[in-house]
């Protein structure tokens, strides 16, 4: 019986190796340590602390509430059980906008205090400056294209992005700009087909899409949504392998009737003291 290679912590030379030989890709979003944790003992590439962690554990309505420690709160969680997952950290909308000296920081804070490996910025032609700042600054960068939830309004709310001749091919433009910044890879979010497989084959980094269907170098999806664990609707178009949270909610509900009806806990889950120190102990509490 052959023995499995010993796992090696993922590198971004790991990455444009598997995209120059075809490979998947793999990555999942992770916001806490539990799922991190599982997430990491299963084997994924990336696991990327991106702005929906926010909105699905601190109850955010959208990402533009959400602020720079909280995000760097839970990158910090992810880090700290990670092992061989490249941790990506998401920088939250207006962290790197104001400045490239701002950008830096953000960034720079988020590997030192978060334990990132790297970070991802949205953006397109406009934010590749900053972009490059980073890059420069010795930060590594994922670049995050098609819909970018914290600049939702600009781009006309949530939904697929490039349905249109004009759309794509302004979504292509920020993606070049993004490579001539310096990015590693990319996540293109609900774009259709035809652009993701475009932008495969024209960029020389790994493009990872959600939503984005099957032509890519790799697909990302979050976890919460994966097994049904959220505060939000999950989205129906993105496929789910379980319903923790059905299954959460039917526990809880069953250890209230019984907490209720005094069916728990179990008398055999019972501690007892002996029965001299329990005379003892009347004795000193006054009853005997």
């Amino acid at each position: 019986m052959t023995a499995e290679p010993a796992r090696r912590k993922v590198t971004l030379n790991a990455l444009r190796r598997k995209k120059a030989a075809g490979e998947r890709i793999t990555s999942i979003g992770v916001y806490d340590a539990p799922m991190a944790a599982i997430a990491d003992r299963v084997g994924f590439d990336l696991l990327i602390v991106g702005n929906a962690g926010p909105m699905s554990l601190l109850a955010h309505p959208d990402p533009t509430s959400v602020s720079f420690e909280e995000q760097l709160f839970l990158t910090r969680a992810v880090s700290r059980v990670a092992r061989y997952g490249l941790v990506v950290g998401h920088l939250p909308f207006g962290s790197y906008h104001a400045s490239a000296e701002q950008a830096v920081t953000s960034a720079v804070r988020f590997v030192r205090e978060g334990g990132a490996d790297v970070v991802k910025c949205e953006g397109d032609r406009h934010t590749a400056p900053h972009v490059a700042a980073i890059v420069r600054a010795g930060v590594p960068v994922m670049g995050h294209i098609g819909m970018q939830a914290s600049r939702r309004v600009e781009q006309s709310g949530f939904g697929v992005k490039g349905r249109t001749a004009e759309e794509a091919a302004r979504i292509l433009d920020g993606a070049r700009a993004f490579v001539e910044a310096g990015v590693f890879a990319f996540i293109a979010e609900q774009i259709p087909t035809e652009l993701a497989a475009h932008l495969t084959r024209e960029l020389p980094v790994p493009v990872i899409t959600l939503g984005g269907g099957r032509e890519n170098d790799g697909v990302y999806h979050i976890s919460g949504d994966l097994v049904g664990y959220s505060a939000f609707p999950i989205p129906k178009n993105r496929g789910a392998y379980a319903d923790v949270g059905a299954i959460i909610e039917d526990a809880l509900t069953r250890y209230r009737d019984d907490c209720l009806s005094h069916a728990y806990p179990a008398p055999e889950n019972d501690v007892h003291m002996a029965p001299d120190e329990l005379d003892r102990f009347r004795k000193l509490a006054g009853d005997a």
